[in-house]
């Protein structure tokens, strides 16, 4: 049973070989950086909780305060590295978010107050997926960012990050009291099609797209 345990909250690395068939130590840091993301993470997010709570009611508080944070401290290390300039292949940019992402929905999903084997393996795989998928957008609209001019980054970066964060506010709604089972079944089959979605955008290589752009 432990076992059994242990494998349903390590579920999301098989997400990541399958996404980019290897593991290597790059790729590692960011999944540590993960780890590390989830630590502010679960300090700073009850002490807004407990400050919103005044003006709106604690289970909107934890839909629209939760994704900000979340999604801010995942991708902020790409974020860094991006405006520092640093040279980072693109393909390279969009797995390492994708890294950070499932790093952090590991932790999660060990602080589940449950041992529950069906609850975990459900929360480790639809998280996984999302935590994932959404910090994969915010790391593709770096690499989209970076075939345009310079002064236009801000403005990118901060689209794409309002993307994830919707996505993940929209997924945190869904698995609310608000939807019951039908809101927690969505939730189970909408980060399938963003997870292709993204895999799809990763092998095309749509970025090429936009090089003429940039160029003009």
């Amino acid at each position: 049973m432990d076992l059994i345990l242990c494998a349903a909250y390590l579920l999301p690395f098989l997400f990541l070989v399958i996404f980019i068939g290897r593991i290597d130590t790059r790729f590692v840091l960011f999944i540590v950086w993960g780890f590390i993301a989830a630590v502010p993470v679960y300090f700073i997010e009850p002490v807004l909780f407990q400050a919103a709570q005044t003006e709106i009611p604690a289970a909107l508080a934890a839909i629209t305060i939760s994704p900000i944070v979340e999604e801010f401290f995942k991708a902020l290390p790409l974020i860094l590295l991006a405006i520092y300039g640093s040279r980072q292949q693109d393909r390279d940019i969009f797995l390492y978010a994708l890294a950070s992402g499932i790093g952090f929905s590991i932790i999660e999903t060990g602080l589940l107050p449950t041992q529950d084997l069906v609850v975990i393996l459900t929360h480790s795989f639809s998280t996984a997926l999302m935590h994932g998928c959404t910090c994969g957008i915010i790391g593709y609209g770096i690499v989209i960012a970076g075939h345009f001019d310079r002064r236009a980054f801000p403005s990118l970066i901060l689209g794409f990050f309002t993307l994830a964060v919707t996505i993940h506010a929209i997924y945190n709604t869904l698995g609310s009291a608000f939807f019951g089972l039908a809101g927690i079944c969505i939730d189970l089959v909408f980060p399938v099609f963003l997870f292709f979605a993204l895999l799809m955008c990763y092998h095309i290589d749509l970025p090429s797209l936009f090089r003429s752009h940039a160029g003009a």
